[in-house]
């Protein structure tokens, strides 16, 4: 069914056909459509400016950035090297557990030498960068 709107212009039609009746479809294309297509065929309304952060209308909680994720996966992952590193070397009582949850950045078995320099090296560089 057309836009009401379409009733008093004089624009040309969407080029778009409906497969089965091969009928062209009967609304106004997009002003800004360089294909002469109506926003349900493919008109692109245009560029917008997106917000992000605090600034978008939908934005609800803190730390939901992509900045503040990327900052506190980094944090996860020192404090998780950190433990591993600990445990290994037996810093911690036998009776304790382990923190529980997901872990971020894998497991390493820290027996073999280049996974105890790897886990050494993140949280090493992630301290550095703080």
């Amino acid at each position: 069914m057309p836009l009401p709107s379409h009733k008093y212009s004089k624009r040309p039609l969407c080029g778009a056909k409906c497969k089965r009746t091969g009928l062209p479809c009967k609304n106004m294309p997009v002003n800004t459509s360089k294909t002469g297509r109506c926003r349900m065929h493919g008109g692109v309304i245009g560029k917008r400016n997106v917000l992000r952060g605090a600034d978008h209308p939908q934005y609800r909680n803190a730390g939901q950035t992509r900045q503040e994720r990327h900052e506190r996966r980094a944090k996860s992952l020192m404090f998780q090297r950190l433990e591993e590193i600990g445990w290994h070397i037996d810093l911690f009582a036998k009776g304790s557990t382990k923190t529980r949850g997901r872990k971020v950045g894998g497991k390493l078995d820290l027996n073999q030498d280049d996974e105890l320099i790897i886990a050494l090296y993140e949280s090493i560089n992630t301290v550095k960068k703080s």
